[in-house]
């Protein structure tokens, strides 16, 4: 898909997009298959640059390092994703996060900035007394 504004959004098979979510194409959006995007979630490949007080914020151009969300990821609901970003294979990121940087495969990351919480996998079970 070709972004009037510049850059290319790439979406994989058995995607879902929930509403009030913005994609951004800026700097190359790649989604990978099997993703779940749930409502309200940033996802911009691109930002500002700011570091000259003396220039206008507006004037100072753009970053665009492009983020790639690999197969099999979940993004709960209000999730910003930032320039830069890499989501690995069998990602869970939980609502109102923000992820900047790489992440690790099948991880579950929560916070600002989001933090790897634990891997998926195997779930101990406890027997329950009768």
């Amino acid at each position: 898909m070709l972004i009037p504004y510049g850059g290319v959004i790439s979406i994989g098979d058995d995607f879902s997009l929930n509403p009030y979510s913005v994609l951004y194409g800026h700097g190359g959006l790649s989604i990978g298959n099997s993703v779940r995007v749930a409502a309200g979630c940033v996802i911009i490949p691109a930002n500002h640059v700011f570091s000259d007080p003396g220039t206008a914020i507006r004037a100072q151009g753009l970053t665009k390092l492009g983020i790639v969300i690999e197969d099999d990821v979940w993004v709960g609901a209000n999730v910003t994703i930032l320039d830069g970003a890499h989501i690995s294979r069998g990602c869970v990121i939980a609502a109102g996060s923000v992820v900047r940087g790489q992440t690790e495969p099948l991880g579950i990351y929560a916070g600002v900035p989001a933090k790897l919480i634990r891997k998926r996998g195997r779930i101990e079970t406890r027997e329950v007394a009768q």
